[in-house]
């Protein structure tokens, strides 16, 4: 019984008690691959939307805008060695948050695992984050400190 209640207790903690990345810190990365991307020669497109370039287990994939308004997303689409999928996606949008233009970055394997941290792109307000903190194997970590997202 008191090992219910205990773990009753430790929810919100496990739920919650993440490192959260702030709104200055999601700004920043994103920035940062934006500005990478918009000078970098892509190998290809994919559906005719994105431009994409591998880099080994790795598929960075990109469309930009060239006004404020217009939706952006840059997606580093990896692909295990088990064959499941990891990706970590930006989206900049005005359709997300009826009136506002957002940042909303998704981190996990794909389809389920996810979890999105969204923030108002002109304010930097942060609006909040939806979905599960995904459980990352040794590869995620690798991977997710190799590119410098901060997690």
């Amino acid at each position: 019984m008191k090992s219910i209640i205990l773990m009753l207790a430790m929810l919100p903690c496990l739920v919650f008690g993440y490192n959260h990345p702030d709104a200055k810190t999601l700004m920043t990365e994103y920035q940062e691959f934006r500005s990478m991307v918009s000078t970098m020669k892509h190998d290809y497109l994919v559906g005719d939307w994105y431009k994409a370039k591998d880099f080994g287990d790795t598929t960075l994939m990109w469309n930009l805008g060239d006004n404020l308004t217009d939706r952006e997303v840059i997606r580093f689409f990896r692909r295990k060695a088990d064959g499941s999928v990891f990706t970590v996606t930006y989206h900049r949008s005005d359709y997300i948050v009826d009136g506002r233009i957002v940042l909303r970055r998704f981190v996990g394997p794909e389809p389920t695992g996810w979890i999105n941290h969204t923030i108002d792109y002109e304010t930097g307000e942060q609006l909040g984050s939806q979905g599960w903190w995904p459980m990352f194997d040794d590869s995620d970590h690798a991977f997710m400190q190799q590119w410098g997202f901060h997690y």
